[in-house]
Order: C-alpha cells, then sequence, then structure tokens
C-alpha cells in the first residue's frame, strides 16, 4: 500500500522529487473546476481521497501527450549530399576524358600534343586491337598454311575474321598521327603503322590461300565422285564400247585430280588418289599399254569433235572460220587412223567414229566452198557494176541501151551465184535488186 501511494504521489506532483520521468506529463482537464482548499488530513485518509479521485476523474484528465519516435531525417539527407558531389567529383572527370577520347582528329590532336595522358583509354583500346590482331592472324596462319583436315582449315578461316576485324577496328587516321597520339609511350605501346601494315598483307595473303584451298576442295570432291561413278560404269559394263566409255571417263577424272595444285591440302589429297585410281583402274580394267594409247587417241579425237561442232554452230562463217573448223575435223580423223587394227574393239569404234567424222568434214568443205565462191561473186559484180557506172554518158541520147542492158545482166549473173547461208548472202541480194531495177528501166524505155 506504501508503494501505490508513492506511485501515485508522484504522478500526481511531478515537479515533486528528482526521479519523476521528465516525457510524462498530466495535462489539466480544463473544464474541470480547480479544487478546493479543503482541511488538513491524516496521511492514510489523505492518501485514500486522492485515489479514489483519480479513479472516479473523466479519460479526458489522464489523456498524456503522445512520445514521437525520434526523427532521424538529417542523416538520410547528409548520405544523399555527399553522394551527389561524389557523383559530380567522379563523373566531371569521366565525361572530360570520354570526349577527349572521341574518334575526332579535331578533338584528339590538341590534347594529345598538351595532355597526351589523357588519351591513354582510347590508346589502350586500340593496342589490345593490335595485339589480338597480330595474335590471332598467326593462330590463323599456323591452320591455314600447314592443315591436317578440312577442319584445321574452318577454325582458321575464323580465326582470321576474328584478327580482320580486330584491325579494322584500328581507325585510318590514328595510324596517320601515330606520332603524335604515342608521345611519351614508345616504350609501352606494341602498336606501330609497319606492323598493322605487315598484319594486314598477311591476312590479305591468307584470304587467298583459303580461296584456293576452297576451290582445290571442290574440284577434289568433284573428282572423287566421278572417279566413284566411272567406276560403277566399268563394273557394269557389258560392252566392250560401254567399258571403253567407262575407261575414259574414269581417265578424265584422274586427269582432273592431277590439275589440283598440290601445295595445297586437296592437291596432297588429290595426288595419292591419282596413284590409287591409276592403280585400281588398271587392275579393274585389265589395261595394256597397247590399250591405254588406244583410249588416249580416241578421247583426244572426240575431244576436237566437240571443239570443231562447237565452232561450226550458228553458221554462216567467214573462210577462215570454216577452215579452222576443217582443221580440227581433220585433226580428229588423223587421231582415229592412228589406231592400230590390232585393238579389235578400239578399232571397231575408230571406224565408226570415222565415218561421222568424214561427213561433218564433207559438209564443212562444201560451206567453205560456197563462201569462198560467193565472196569472189560478189567482188566480181561489184567491180563491173563499179566500171558500169563510170563508163555510162551523162547525157541519155548517148547511152547505147543494148550493151547496158547487157552490161546489167552480167553482173545479176555473178550475183545468182551468190550462195544462200553464206556471210555475203544478203549484201548481194541488195546489190541484185539496184541491177534489176536499172534492167526494169532500160527494158520500159525501148
Amino acid at each position: 500500500m506504501g508503494i501505490l501511494n508513492s506511485m501515485f504521489a508522484k504522478w500526481k506532483h511531478p515537479q515533486q522529487g528528482g526521479g519523476c520521468d521528465p516525457d510524462i506529463q498530466v495535462i489539466a482537464n480544463p473544464s474541470s473546476t480547480p479544487p478546493q482548499p479543503q482541511t488538513p488530513q491524516s496521511s492514510a485518509a489523505q492518501r485514500y481521497t486522492e485515489l479514489e479521485a483519480s479513479l472516479t476523474r473523466s479519460p479526458q484528465a489522464l489523456s498524456t501527450k503522445s512520445i514521437d519516435p525520434p526523427q532521424n531525417n538529417g542523416g538520410f539527407k547528409k548520405f544523399g549530399k555527399r553522394l551527389f558531389w561524389t557523383g559530380i567529383l567522379l563523373g566531371v572527370p569521366a565525361g572530360i576524358i570520354y570526349v577527349v577520347n572521341l574518334p575526332y582528329p579535331v578533338i584528339r590532336q590538341p590534347v594529345s600534343k598538351t595532355v597526351p595522358i589523357l588519351l591513354l583509354p582510347s590508346n589502350m583500346v586500340i593496342d589490345a586491337n593490335f595485339k589480338k590482331g597480330q595474335a590471332t592472324i598467326e593462330e590463323a596462319r599456323q591452320l591455314i598454311e600447314s592443315p591436317t583436315s578440312a577442319a584445321d582449315l574452318d577454325r582458321g578461316e575464323l580465326k582470321l575474321k576474328d584478327g580482320k576485324s580486330a584491325l579494322d577496328a584500328i581507325p585510318a587516321w590514328y595510324v596517320a598521327d601515330w606520332a603524335d597520339y604515342s608521345r611519351g609511350y614508345w616504350g609501352y605501346w606494341e602498336f606501330s603503322p609497319a606492323g598493322l601494315q605487315g598484319a594486314r598483307i598477311k591476312a590479305g595473303q591468307l584470304e587467298a590461300k583459303v580461296f584456293q584451298e576452297k576451290n582445290a576442295q571442290i574440284s577434289l570432291t568433284e573428282a572423287e565422285k566421278t572417279v566413284a561413278l566411272a567406276k560403277v560404269q566399268l563394273q557394269q559394263a557389258t560392252s566392250p564400247v560401254d567399258k571403253k566409255l567407262a575407261v575414259q571417263n574414269w581417265q578424265a577424272a584422274i586427269d582432273q585430280l592431277s590439275q589440283i595444285p598440290p601445295q595445297t591440302l586437296a592437291g596432297r589429297k588429290a595426288q595419292q588418289l591419282v596413284n590409287t585410281s591409276t592403280r585400281d583402274l588398271k587392275a579393274l580394267a585389265g589395261l595394256t599399254i597397247g590399250n591405254e594409247k588406244v583410249t588416249y587417241l580416241l578421247g583426244g579425237a572426240e575431244e576436237f569433235a566437240k571443239k570443231a561442232a562447237e565452232a561450226g554452230r550458228n553458221p554462216p562463217h567467214s573462210s577462215d572460220r570454216w577452215i579452222e573448223v576443217a582443221g580440227m575435223w581433220e585433226e580428229a580423223i588423223q587421231r582415229l587412223k592412228n589406231i592400230p587394227s590390232e585393238d579389235v574393239v578400239g578399232y571397231a569404234e575408230a571406224q565408226k567414229r570415222l565415218a561421222e567424222y568424214r561427213a561433218s568434214l564433207s559438209e564443212v568443205k562444201v560451206r567453205l566452198k560456197n563462201e569462198q565462191e560467193s565472196v569472189q561473186a560478189l567482188d566480181r559484180a561489184n567491180q563491173k557494176l563499179t566500171t558500169l557506172w563510170a563508163s555510162l554518158p551523162k547525157d541519155g541520147k548517148d547511152l547505147n541501151r543494148n550493151q547496158a542492158i547487157a552490161s546489167f545482166m552480167a553482173i545479176n549473173n555473178d550475183l545468182e551465184k551468190v550462195q544462200n547461208g553464206t556471210t555475203v548472202y544478203l549484201k548481194a541480194q541488195e546489190v541484185k535488186l539496184q541491177v534489176q531495177q536499172q534492167l526494169k528501166l532500160l527494158q520500159q524505155a525501148k
């Protein structure tokens, strides 16, 4: 009871005593009337009266002031200000360095002459691209120049592209102004214009090497397919003629393999394939040296015949062209004549082709003769016509019509000799039309 009395006493009189809580304040109810002075009571009775009065007092009288939590906004504001000024102090120099390192000579040249240290970031990037380009191109060179498989060439080509991309990232104006931009850093930079030019030249050489290797690989693939197809044809051949044709195709594929550049990866494989294919061809076809000669003669004759047929297409042609075509047919016929009769199969095939080639040669000779005679006929007609026009009198009264008619008819006869299908046929028809018109006028004048 004593403890309760002391607590209520402190609550009732907060100003009394040094141990009271300063945060707790009692707010008096303004509606309540001030207490009336009372007669002094005993200590126990007084405490009981105070306790009873406090219990019966309205809730408004007991309301206390709410305690707000301590505010700490000052710390956040200070942190924000520090962060802002830190960004300013770091951002401004970074922005200046970014601007001076832009790829514009107008900005970089003055900086390189006064404060070259500011160009360090861009110089480091360019030097890194140079080192990467050199290293990658060297790796590509080893893969491309000494490949062991097609996969090495593919990987080398990819490395070459990466190296070229790194070198291409170095601008041309940087190379031109290298002496200015590298001032003060000669001992650090590995970049040099001569090294860059050498790397780019090597990259171009490797590109040509890759192109050559790809073409050789394509030729090798086609030749391998031809060899495989000829082998199947030879195995399935039932007649000697079909067998010979299969052998020719096989030999043509071997010749194609021999034409692949030996310095390439495909060329080295092609040389091995030539040896194995030749061995298989001899073993499978059972050829002797004489039969191989017959095969070459038949193949050569066929090649000349093809060229002669192509050259003689789409006539008319000049005399020189027909002479050239006739020479090709004669060469093909001569090769067939060289096939000995001892080789029954080859000789029979040669005789068959001889009949075709000789017929084609005869046709070419006929066309050549027609062309030569037509050209001569037109030349004679033109000469006679020129002489006739020069001999005609200016006055029509002195004209000998019978003689003029005879001259024009002689010219017309020469023009009639110009054959159709020659190079001068159309020209002869134009001259012939003029001559016939003159004949008609002279005959009507009688």
